[in-house]
């Protein structure tokens, strides 16, 4: 059986130095962050913006993710500047249910002030321990095939490169995108498990 975090006291908050010195902290995202969140995705370049799977422009969208926040299903974890007064990057790990109930997607938007420092390593590396700590076998992400960045930052946290899909993802505008599949394998197969004790 899958572990579940499920409630803030679960998770202590850490700090990451980044390569140009300053610190952020990582934490859970709290009912208390509503308008730290809006912020956050104000500040986002509009055609990044209109590449995310929903509108974070609008405020009820952010206050519904709020209102209906459930570690158990969706674990946000969010980055905050020093000073905790506002969010720089924003990441989340979707749990599913049934015959794939021991794997994860994850997703993460990094700030533009904050890009280039090692921040989206550093919470990737967040995320695959959160993943290990509760029992899951694999985290997977789909990521735009233009975001070579993030391609790259996965690949050297250990997620393997799985295929692309062709004009999987498609925008607001009506836009489609490439997608590519990236998954991390955090355990062995009770198979496998069987396998290396021999």
């Amino acid at each position: 059986m899958m572990k579940r975090i499920t409630a803030v006291s679960d998770y202590t908050p850490k700090n990451s130095i980044l390569i140009n010195g300053e610190m952020v902290v990582f934490k859970l995202l709290e009912k208390s962050d509503e308008a730290a969140l809006k912020d956050f995705f104000s500040l986002l370049p509009d055609h990044e913006v209109n590449d995310l799977r929903e509108n974070v422009r609008d405020a009820a969208t952010i206050a519904s993710w709020i209102q209906a926040l459930d570690y158990t299903r969706v674990l946000p974890l969010v980055a905050w500047e020093e000073s905790l007064r506002a969010i720089v990057a924003v990441s989340t790990v979707h749990f599913k249910e049934g015959v794939y109930r021991h794997v994860a997607g994850v997703r993460i938007v990094v700030g533009t002030t904050y890009r280039k420092l090692g921040l989206g390593s550093a919470m990737i590396k967040e995320l695959v321990e959160l993943g290990s700590r509760l029992g899951l076998y694999f985290l997977k992400a789909e990521i735009l095939s233009e975001k070579r960045l993030a391609i790259k930052a996965f690949r050297q946290m250990g997620f393997e490169y799985k295929g692309t899909f062709e004009n999987y993802f498609m925008n607001r505008k009506g836009e489609t995108r490439d997608v590519v599949l990236m998954v991390k394998q955090l355990r062995l197969s009770a198979e496998e498990e069987m396998f290396y004790e021999f």
